[in-house]
């Protein structure tokens, strides 16, 4: 079924931090910023800082579930939210896309979330996206991007396939850095002589 992703889904700004944000130590809410997200599109909860938040607005608590989109900057992808301290928010540079409550048992976050990272919605985001140096994809354009929804079965057997290729690449580099500290060690043993 083809949809648009606003008509599931409830897309919300990241908190509102003016400036940068401070780390304060003693706090007790954490912040997921885009340094956060690894390569392999995961959140790093261990680096994550803790703050104050100032202002007014009421905080959108992350849940799990949620899908973080990478709304500015050269580039715009997602990631999920799996499990992640209690009182975390976002960043402004993301937009929280969240699976409207009767749309749960009928669409994975994960799916959307591998969705959003698959080139067709890369090229819908690269031909829509605005600005020269500090290129945005604005809520609107977010809400309305277009969604492929098959069944509940498919989309676990895709979100299945998707986290073995994940695992087959962090097994992977795993081997490549081995390689390359065995052949730094060789290199220094051998050069030092």
């Amino acid at each position: 079924m083809r949809t648009t992703l606003c008509d599931f889904a409830e897309i919300r700004p990241g908190y509102p931090f003016r400036g940068t944000i401070t780390p304060v130590d003693e706090a007790t809410t954490r912040v997921v910023q885009v340094r956060d997200v690894d390569i392999f599109g995961e959140i790093n909860t261990k680096q994550l800082i803790t703050t104050r938040l100032t202002g007014r607005k009421q905080p959108d608590w992350l849940r799990s579930g949620d899908i973080l989109f990478v709304a500015k900057g050269a580039k715009h992808f997602a990631t999920c939210v799996h499990e992640l301290p209690e009182h975390s928010v976002c960043s402004p540079h993301f937009f929280i896309v969240r699976i409207k409550v009767q749309h749960s048992k009928s669409v994975l976050p994960e799916f959307i979330n591998w969705q959003l990272n698959q080139l067709p919605a890369q090229r819908y985001f690269k031909t829509t996206a605005e600005g020269s140096l500090c290129v945005s994809i604005r809520r609107k354009i977010l809400e309305d991007t277009p969604i492929t929804l098959p069944a509940i079965t498919k989309q676990k057997h895709l979100v299945a396939l998707y986290r073995a290729a994940v695992s087959e690449h962090k097994v992977l580099q795993q081997l490549i850095e081995n390689r390359q500290q065995q052949l730094d060690a060789i290199a220094l043993d051998i050069l030092s002589s």
